[in-house]
């Protein structure tokens, strides 16, 4: 097993002539990006609709859907702008309904169970035999940096498609790269902490992991509006607690920053032990911050657990990864997105069924990065954070 992961990502299959401005910063612009840039070629310029023709069909998709712009131009730019397949679209992907759950005041939940489920089980190979492993996939992908948008969001989706991880956590997901994957990605099942602004989301393959409950944790003193996802859920008799944030960014916070990695410690160390916690995300951390916390005596760092390899440290690089640049010779290189790992307690598997009826403690095997190549036609990696790509073992108590 290589020690980094490098796969080529080809959108060539995709019609893709934009450079797309498409963020929540972008919902008040109703031009048509590709009609502003040159085209590729005399026929693609040909066939393009005028900058009108763009306004009004995003204006007018927006207004019969009910959503926005810069989601209009999601569905209208792969449909070569043909309005009424872009709508048709655009409902088809909805059928089935989107549940938004209220936890307290302030915590909000979207849960999807999106109704091509059916379709991708038809085409799964379905086992009544229980995994005995699984991956994770834990990436920042950069959802609030409007270059390049749409062409890195192919990107991440097709890294998750060849790797086919079984539970994904996302940070800095935007609504309509959001609404784009899920539309795409109808074999896994999406819990967002959204669903406005930029969140955390968490993806479940439907053929090997099952829902069984969420909650949202806020962080009261948060200034950026950030807050703790977790997730039950369960793979044949492998009991998992899965929970992602995006803590508190740059060097000026890392006091509200300890504080938020000390409620998710005590989080994953007060589940019940049934449970093997898996906690991860853009923790934007320093080494500093988590000894001044400390790390639990049952909590292990997934990187250090599983031979601490150099070649994978460093998650955040500018010296590898242009797509941010800081002023100056000096590039740094930072650990900032993390994985950890608390398992199941053997007495809690020796007092219930589980222990005889197979697998139940969850094991960390490898640990890998993705996303190491450019989006083909770009200059731009499909984020400026690395994903993390975490194998685990599910093995049985002796």
């Amino acid at each position: 097993m290589s020690e980094v992961k490098e796969t080529s990502i080809d959108l060539d299959d995709e019609n893709d002539d934009d450079d797309v401005v498409l963020s929540t910063r972008a919902k008040e612009q109703h031009s048509c990006p590709e009609a502003e840039k040159s085209a590729n070629s005399d026929e693609e310029e040909k066939n393009l609709p005028s900058r009108e023709q763009c306004q009004a069909l995003t204006e007018e998709f927006a207004l019969v859907t009910g959503t926005d712009t810069a989601l209009a131009q999601f569905f209208l730019q792969d449909r070569q702008w043909d309005l009424e397949k872009s709508v048709n679209a655009f409902y088809e992907s909805k059928k089935g309904g989107v549940k938004v759950l209220q936890d307290g005041d302030e915590a909000e939940l979207v849960v999807t169970f999106d109704s091509k489920m059916v379709k991708a089980l038809e085409n799964a190979q379905v086992s009544t035999v229980a995994p005995t492993n699984f991956k994770v996939l834990s990436w920042n992908i950069d959802g609030l940096d409007s270059n390049c948008l749409k062409k890195r969001t192919k990107a991440v989706i097709k890294t998750i498609e060849q790797e086919r991880p079984d539970i994904v956590f996302l940070q800095e997901v935007v609504p309509v790269t959001y609404s784009y994957m899920e539309e795409r990605l109808s074999h896994y099942m999406f819990i967002a902490a959204g669903p406005e602004n930029y969140f955390c989301t968490v993806l479940l393959l439907r053929t090997t992991v099952y829902f069984d409950g969420h909650e949202l944790i806020s962080f009261p003193s948060t200034s950026m509006s950030r807050n703790l996802l977790s997730v039950d859920a369960h793979i044949g008799a492998c009991n998992l607690r899965l929970m992602t944030s995006h803590l508190e960014s740059m060097a000026d916070f890392s006091d509200e920053r300890k504080r938020q990695l000390r409620t998710a410690f005590t989080r994953m160390t007060s589940s019940p032990s049934k449970f093997n916690v898996i906690f991860g995300g853009d923790l934007n951390l320093r080494d500093r911050e988590v000894a001044a916390v400390g790390l639990p005596s049952r909590v292990v760092d997934v990187w250090e657990a599983t031979g601490k390899r150099t070649s994978v440290q460093h998650t955040w690089d500018l010296t590898r990864n242009t797509n941010k640049q800081m002023n100056g010779k000096f590039q740094p290189r930072c650990r900032f997105d993390r994985l950890y790992l608390r398992r199941q307690e053997q007495a809690a598997a020796s007092s219930s069924s589980e222990a005889t009826s197979g697998p139940s403690m969850a094991v960390a095997r490898h640990f890998g990065l993705v996303g190491l190549k450019k989006v083909q036609g770009t200059q731009y990696f499909p984020s400026d954070h690395w994903g993390l790509l975490a194998h685990f073992e599910i093995v049985p108590f002796v």
